[in-house]
């Protein structure tokens, strides 16, 4: 009986060793591969290890030097040249994700400094959801006005900060083509507006033309009007990316869009007083066909109180 538990207690111990082991993750560095070399293992074999293991390698010059003096097959230095370009280029994307000197795919973006992970989000594009045109006449004076709309009454893109900083990205070299709307029509900031929305029931709109007249004598305007365009700053910080500041404190929805041509609406909402719990509200609950939410307030009517009851009573 006791040899059958001295063997069960040996069993056990080689089954949690062999469990260690291949939970282990096995590390490569220069020593370990000349190590490799000293006991005649194989090149091709080598190879293989370093394939599949996690690799720290030093192939600097004099470290190369070193391991040809260590009769290294030179299909193993290959190789482990090979692994370090791998996990630098591994390293270097994951910078870059975070630094906005970084090109990357053509777009307005928001540069989120309290997201340490994530700072860069990209600004979506909006397609225009109605173009409206209304107006009329009194006494011989008519007037008229066109608008261009949003279904929705808030952006999915909430801001807290009431002095947010954009990145514009132009990027000429965009291999996929999934964004050349950007450079097809704008080079610089220079060629958008920023305008502010005005916010009506499920909806964001603002006026991109308008015109009166008296009898067969008036006026017409086409564009976005200069009042309601919103001033921003920009600078250009690298090849093709420009940074767009404020000097004005911002609070509501508003859009970047090309000045020449309203097509794409580039819409974003600012609200730092709006609590993390309702920001969820706006950003993922809601009709909005865009995903978008309903005013998180518009359930928050005041109940009448007893008194002003009694003052609507008295008034029937």
């Amino acid at each position: 009986m006791k040899k059958y538990y001295l063997a069960l207690i040996a069993i056990l111990i080689l089954v949690s060793e062999i469990g260690y082991s291949q939970q282990k993750v096995d590390t490569l560095n220069n020593e370990k591969i000349i190590q490799l070399t000293k006991i005649n293992l194989a090149p091709n074999v080598i190879v293989g290890k370093i394939k599949t293991s996690v690799c720290v390698f030093d192939v600097s010059t004099d470290a190369l030097i070193k391991l040809n003096e260590n009769k290294v097959d030179p299909n193993v230095l290959a190789e482990m040249i090979t692994a370090n370009t791998k996990q630098q280029t591994i390293e270097g994307s994951t910078m870059d994700l975070k630094n906005p000197l970084s090109m990357r795919d053509d777009g307005i973006y928001y540069y989120d400094k309290n997201d340490v992970d994530h700072p860069i989000k990209k600004i979506d594009a909006s397609v225009i959801g109605n173009e409206k045109e209304g107006g009329g006449s009194y006494e011989g004076i008519s007037h008229s006005k066109s608008t261009a709309s949003l279904v929705g009454e808030y952006s999915q893109t909430q801001i807290i900060e009431t002095s947010p900083v954009f990145y514009f990205y132009f990027n000429k070299d965009n291999s996929n083509g999934s964004n050349e709307f950007l450079t097809a029509h704008a080079e610089t900031p220079k060629e958008f507006v920023l305008v502010k929305f005005d916010i009506s029931r499920n909806s964001r709109y603002f006026k991109t033309g308008g015109s009166t007249g008296v009898s067969s004598f008036g006026g017409s305007s086409i564009g976005i009007p200069d009042k309601d365009k919103v001033p921003f700053h920009y600078d250009k910080v690298a090849e093709g990316i420009y940074k767009v500041t404020f000097s004005q404190p911002l609070q509501g929805e508003y859009c970047f869009t090309y000045s020449s041509r309203i097509t794409k609406l580039f819409d974003f909402g600012i609200y730092p007083t709006i609590d993390k719990k309702q920001r969820s509200s706006m950003n993922n609950n809601g009709p909005n066909p865009f995903g978008g939410p309903p005013n998180p307030f518009q359930h928050q009517k005041k109940e009448k109180t007893e008194d002003t009851k009694k003052s609507d009573d008295q008034k029937k």
